[in-house]
């Protein structure tokens, strides 16, 4: 349970739903918005939402096994993680008997979020993914493919396995201050990776590094909102940025794009009240 959980849940105002895959903090009433946090991440990134969102939603917050504290699932496989956790996922939504449902997923929530929207679309009503394109590889070679990039995932997956703790928490907080600003959320995202099962990161960031959903976009039905994060600080410039975003997202048959700027990958904690009111407009829009 996320930390900014804890009073409401002490109160009655919350509740803990748990299984094999992930566990989940319910929280408001009204309408049903499902956010999926990122790797080696923790719902605590979502924080801000029960108080931007002024209590119109019922809001389920996602604490995927293995990140972030939560001891890894007995049920994972090596390198098959995002399609079972997305089918995981479609289930907990069907026990809810409300419908298809909002989604908001971050980073590699992003693409658990498409996967589900592709292969379940009668739990999805509209879907946001939050700074990750189709094909995450591209950041890092805009002309990747998944098959060229399985040697440098297995690589990437050995590397962080090997690293000693104090390399790891090192490596984390050199990256971290590219992903957030400030010094308390950057704190916190160390501590998520350190807390985070390693075996369990090692092998989604590979996964990850090698699943391109980039030809898969035209199956899913419902609209995508993708927003993506840009600052100056940053190493992309902001015209490269709207390529990569672009080009990647083309395949979609309904949706937009916005980029919200003076923001890092986490834009919920850089920007909270910019992204909540896009959440806020998003959720009325017809």
């Amino acid at each position: 349970m996320q930390l900014g959980s804890i009073a409401r849940w002490l109160k009655g105002d919350s509740r803990l739903w748990e299984g094999q895959h992930f566990t989940a903090t319910i929280e408001g009433r009204g309408r049903d918005v499902v956010f999926v946090h990122g790797l080696a991440a923790s719902p605590e990134c979502w924080e801000a939402a029960p108080e931007r969102l002024d209590n119109e939603v019922r809001s389920h917050f996602l604490h995927m096994r293995g990140f972030a504290g939560l001891a890894p699932s007995g049920f994972r496989e090596p390198g098959n993680f995002l399609k079972p956790m997305a089918d995981a996922l479609a289930g907990y939504i069907r026990t809810l008997k409300a419908g298809p449902v909002a989604v908001v997923g971050h980073s590699m929530g992003g693409i658990v979020s498409l996967i589900l929207a592709r292969d379940h679309p009668d739990v999805v009503d509209r879907l946001i993914v939050v700074d990750v394109p189709a094909f995450f590889s591209v950041l890092i070679n805009p002309f990747a493919s998944a098959n060229a990039m399985g040697s440098l995932a297995e690589h990437s997956r050995r590397n962080y396995v090997e690293k000693s703790k104090k390399a790891l928490e090192d490596d984390l907080r050199r990256s971290g201050d590219r992903l957030v600003t400030g010094p308390e959320n950057l704190a916190r995202i160390v501590r998520w990776g350190m807390t985070s099962d390693r075996e369990t990161i090692a092998d989604v960031m590979a996964e990850v590094m090698v699943t391109d959903l980039r030809g898969d976009l035209a199956r899913i039905k419902c609209p995508v909102e993708v927003i993506y994060a840009w600052d100056k600080a940053g190493h992309a410039t902001k015209s490269g940025l709207e390529q990569v975003y672009g080009s990647s997202y083309a395949g979609l048959s309904q949706g937009r794009r916005l980029r919200i700027e003076h923001a890092r990958h986490y834009v919920m904690l850089d920007q909270p009240e910019i992204f909540y009111n896009s959440v806020r407009d998003w959720l009325a829009r017809q």
